[in-house]
């Protein structure tokens, strides 16, 4: 028997009225007199980009968003308010600056009476104030307003199946999207229960894609001052990022109406199927690239496939990959930068659309916390995933690449557009051939739990655009049982040094989050609400002495206070890890999904954070943002995103909270203190050697720590009820992957682990090791 945990939603808002006109939905149709079976599946889809103010969609909804509001015709609208606009969903105003777009103290027409500016600003990379100029939707754009010259057709879309089973339903939605608040969909849940009663608005799971190409959700890419004719502050220095937000609220009710009819449609349409599911691994000319400490990725990537059981015709195809969405807004070319899309994730979604005719594409965000746009090589290049020093990449497409795997001899794609295309096919390649080894499932049961996070708004930032009314669509809570809410404007911190939750100058702010667990049979979907650091959940080759921060107290050292290096970490209680969420989870196949039912930016264990001055006000971080000379980690590494997450101890209530919502499903893959062991008896966190000869950089060696003459893992040693003993990897005892399966070692190489591997499955049963408490318990670190 299941058990079903659900939180009390917050008052979901009311039914989103119909638009008088919507983006065409595609949804695979149900066969003609097909019998009910024990379980059904259903897809669609929908284009939700803005479309072009010189369309007949495009017309249509500007005459609904500002006639009468703005003027008694259409025609009036643009006669008065003379400010060029491109696209759907920019409000009416009057260029008075000659800028070419708004700029704050333009005249302008407030339709909706949000007392701000509004238009679909594109997110992320691009930088605040950043106005669409063209789109790779060439369906419902026009010529004009698309990329000259180039083969895009990449809309911003969302992907809806819907699950029925031994008389249950559960929709599982992707959204082309930076990252959209649970309140945004919580409207999409509203709109659908109104329609579709039958779907429960608790069982509809909805991730986002973190496209960086999209319009912004969140608020913190609307105007600046930057297009004014002498654009310098008072003060003579930057620019404010944001003066108001950057959410459009014409296009999110446009978009929580689509993705809503797209959901309704996939249910309309289910008919008797099954599932195929399979794991592959990245592809072998691909190199990740990293941001921030650690260098942890998910190199596996999970595969899902909808079937019909009459004709096996392919309703939707699913693909988990744990990289970012943001290759065009970081490109550095205007052309592309300037440009809505759907990036990768919208190729691809598009690829597998054409591989299977008639079926849904869509791609799930996975871990995505650190790591950035990879690096792409010709087709057979092999770029060897063995972990060595840290090294920047010469020749990326986007802004610059770090990375610890080493350089082929190949260059890699300089252009954003062809990187685009490269990338997406070779992942469909790839994906696509796992699913010729696929294995059937067919769900007799379909499981939905969700549960509630409170955590706190630590970062001083962040707590400053809440002040600021740059989040227009997130409450924040003055408790931290998030029961009563911020007034409006006021002003919220994290408190002073010390702990966290006390009282600043601003009383402490809280945000309400949730997790998610969607169970077809055997397979399971995770949902967390962030960009989580891949260690924070599968592990990875860190322990305590790896942390920048173990413990809560930092102290600068007498003689060199501002030299990091030299300050002692160990003076206070140890910080804990966040659990592994794999290892919790019972299902047999595994799928790991980010930005999944909210989004609060980035997601770490809190020994992991560093931040940079102000950032927050607690103890150890705080003092050594005061007193450090860097705001790199004490190793020389950098943080970069750190100033995107909510603060340290998120991650830690978000993954404790999934790990208890999953205890729910009875024993996950057992999991023990434990290193790996080489030959000779050394241990080290990770099963690679020390030295591997395939690092011919110019400083040789892991990036991991502590493991000096590591000669390569032999085999697990691991403490348990029985004491310290070895597993060795042999007859009946091989590699086990952080999902829990076997590993087939690392491509192009001898080694028989990779950089997924956890463990060991020892007589078909998988044991994964803990390493960070395997470090404090087999060598006292």
């Amino acid at each position: 028997m299941r058990i079903r945990v659900s939180r009390p939603r917050p008052a979901v808002l009311a039914a989103v009225a119909a638009l008088a006109a919507v983006p065409a939905l595609a949804a695979v149709p149900a066969a003609s007199g097909a019998q009910p079976a024990q379980f059904e599946v259903g897809a669609a889809q929908a284009d939700i980009t803005p479309p072009a103010l010189d369309t007949p969609l495009g017309r249509s909804l500007d005459a609904a968003d500002f006639v009468p509001r703005c003027g008694p015709s259409e025609g009036q609208v643009r006669a008065v308010w003379t400010g060029p606009r491109r696209f759907a969903f920019e409000e009416p105003y009057i260029d008075v600056t000659g800028a070419g777009q708004y700029v704050p103290g333009d005249p302008y027409c407030d339709a909706d009476g949000a007392h701000r500016y509004q238009a679909p600003y594109i997110a992320g990379g691009s930088g605040e104030n950043h106005w669409p100029l063209t789109s790779g939707d060439t369906a419902t754009n026009s010529a004009t307003t698309r990329l000259s010259g180039a083969a895009a057709d990449d809309p911003i879309g969302a992907q809806a199946v819907v699950f029925s089973a031994g008389g249950r339903r559960a929709a599982m939605v992707t959204v082309d999207s930076i990252g959209l608040f649970d309140s945004t969909m919580d409207r999409i849940r509203a709109a659908v229960a109104a329609a579709d009663p039958d779907l429960p608005a608790s069982a509809i799971f909805i991730s986002s894609t973190h496209d960086e190409s999209a319009p912004d959700p969140v608020g913190l890419w609307g105007p600046d001052l930057s297009k004014e004719p002498a654009p310098v502050d008072q003060a003579g220095g930057a620019l404010p990022a944001g003066v108001t937000s950057g959410v459009d609220e014409m296009y999110m009710s446009f978009l929580v109406s689509a993705v809503a009819k797209a959901i309704e449609s996939a249910d309309q349409s289910v008919q008797p199927g099954t599932l195929e599911v399979a794991t592959a691994r990245m592809p072998a000319n691909t190199q990740s690239c990293w941001s921030s400490y650690p260098f942890v990725d998910t190199t596996l990537v999970p595969v899902m496939q909808g079937v019909t059981t009459a004709g096996h015709r392919v309703l939707f195809t699913l693909v988990n990959v744990g990289i970012h969405d943001e290759t065009l807004a970081f490109s550095g070319n205007p052309a592309y930068t300037s440009m809505l899309s759907g990036d990768w994730t919208g190729r691809l979604s598009r690829i597998l659309s054409a591989d299977y005719p008639g079926s849904v594409g869509m791609q799930m965000a996975g871990l995505v916390g650190s790591v950035e746009t990879p690096a792409l090589y010709p087709a057979g290049t092999q770029v060897l995933q063995v972990p060595g020093s840290f090294h920047g990449v010469p020749g990326h497409p986007v802004d610059g690449c770090s990375s610890v795997y080493p350089e082929p001899a190949a260059a890699p794609y300089t252009d954003a557009l062809a990187f685009v295309d490269a990338f997406s096919r070779t992942v469909a390649d790839t994906a696509e051939a796992a699913l010729s080894r696929a294995e059937r499932v067919v769900p007799t049961s379909v499981g939905t739990q969700t549960t509630s996070v409170c955590v706190q708004l630590e970062n001083n930032f962040f707590a400053a655009a809440f002040t600021a009314g740059l989040f227009p669509d997130r409450p924040a809570y003055a408790d931290p049982a998030c029961t009563v809410g911020v007034s409006a404007g006021g002003s919220v911190g994290s408190g002073p040094a010390g702990q966290p939750g006390s009282t600043g100058a601003g009383a402490p702010a809280y945000l309400q989050t949730e997790v998610g667990v969607l169970t077809l049979g055997s397979i399971q979907i995770a949902y967390s609400p962030g960009e989580v650091f891949p260690f924070t959940e599968i592990g990875g080759p860190v322990d305590a002495a790896q942390m920048p921060f173990p413990t809560d107290c930092y102290q600068p050292s007498p003689t060199a206070p501002s030299d990091p290096r030299a300050g002692n970490y160990t003076c206070g209680t140890p910080l804990a890890m966040t659990p592994d969420v794999t290892a919790a989870m019972s299902g047999s196949h595994r799928f790991l999904a980010g930005l999944g039912e909210d989004m609060i930016g980035y997601l770490f264990p809190p020994g992991n954070f560093v931040g940079s001055q102000g950032e927050t006000l607690e103890r150890p971080w705080s003092v050594y943002e005061d007193t450090s000379s860097t705001d790199h980690d004490r190793f020389g590494y950098g943080h970069a995103d750190d100033a995107e997450s909510v603060g340290p101890y998120a991650g830690a209530a978000v993954t404790g909270a999934l790990r208890a919502l999953l205890a729910h499903d009875g024993a996950g893959v057992r999991l023990v203190p434990g290193l790996f062991v080489d030959r000779a008896g050394r241990l080290c966190d990770s099963p690679f050697p020390d030295a591997a000869p395939e690092d011919t950089g110019p400083a040789r060696g892991t990036w991991v720590t502590g493991c000096a003459g590591f000669g390569g893992a032999v085999g697990v040693r691991i403490r348990d009820g029985a004491g310290a003993r070895d597993i060795d990897v042999g007859p009946g005892t091989t590699w086990a992957t952080y999902l829990g399966g076997p590993d087939t070692g690392t491509p192009g190489t001898s080694y028989s682990y990779s950089t997924a591997t956890r463990g060991v499955i020892v007589d078909g049963a998988p044991l994964l090791v803990d390493v960070y408490s395997g470090a404090r318990e087999l060598r006292g670190s």
